[in-house]
């Protein structure tokens, strides 16, 4: 008996050195047990099956199978991070039109040299005004006017003068204070020509037989032309008329 344990030292040995997973334990009068492998030293042996734990002197052990431990699952990738969503380019809310933005209009009621002073008026924008490739305003804005004086000559002698500006927009029902040069005539023949005003604060006036300087009334065109002394000067509803801003403003968009 001794000299077998001493043959079986060794592989007992060997057997400790290997992963603890058994599958299968031969005993020498043929069983076969199946289970796992929990250790043991030179005398005994420490085998788990389903009906428990088995402690098998070494004298009956034969063989021993070994299963190698169950290789480990391959990780599972991490998802790859989803793409930065790319933001969408920030939507003009407003844009600014600069001072020099003509403004064509059409009257929507007459005006003239016996308006008081300070008698409000109303026009439509003619056409969109475009800035920095967004249409700032649409044709149809309702513009409201001014008049900035006014002065009836006598029948004899005088002169009669119309000084209006644009001076409010309506944008999306918010009124914006605007403030333009005085009116410049759109001529209604030949291309609709426009004539413009002689500058900011340009007196309208009737120059007939040599009254006056003669400056203002050029702007008016056509529409002074052939006025006596003493008539009144008159811009009807239905006309167009071009002002200039004169200090930049800042509408908003719609969109």
């Amino acid at each position: 008996m001794k000299k077998s344990t001493s043959l079986l030292l060794p592989a007992l040995l060997l057997l400790l050195a290997v992963s603890a997973h058994a599958d299968t334990l031969t005993l020498k009068d043929g069983t076969v047990l199946t289970g796992k492998y929990l250790g043991g030293n030179a005398d005994t042996v420490r085998f788990e099956t389903s009906a428990g734990l088995q402690i098998i002197d070494m004298a009956q052990v034969k063989s021993m199978n070994v299963a190698p431990p169950a290789a480990a699952p391959a990780p599972v990738p991490a998802p790859a991070p989803a793409p930065a969503p790319v933001a969408a380019p920030a939507a003009v809310t407003s844009v600014t039109l600069p001072a020099g933005t003509d403004l064509m209009v059409q009257m929507q009621q007459s005006v003239s040299s016996r308006s008081a002073d300070g008698t409000n008026f109303t026009t439509q924008l003619a056409y969109d005004v475009v800035a920095n490739g967004v249409v700032a305003l649409k044709a149809g804005t309702v513009i409201y006017g001014k008049v900035q004086s006014a002065t009836q000559a006598g029948r004899l002698r005088g002169q009669s003068t119309l000084d209006i500006r644009l001076a409010q927009m309506l944008v999306n029902n918010s009124p914006i204070p605007i403030m333009t040069t005085s009116y410049a005539e759109a001529g209604q023949k030949e291309g609709r020509q426009t004539v413009k005003a002689a500058g900011v604060g340009a007196i309208i006036g009737n120059n007939a037989n040599g009254g006056g300087h003669g400056g203002g009334g050029a702007a008016w065109g056509v529409a002074a032309a052939g006025l006596k002394p003493g008539e009144t000067l008159t811009v009807p509803q239905g006309a167009l008329l071009e002002f200039t801003l004169t200090q930049p403003v800042t509408v908003p968009v719609s969109h």
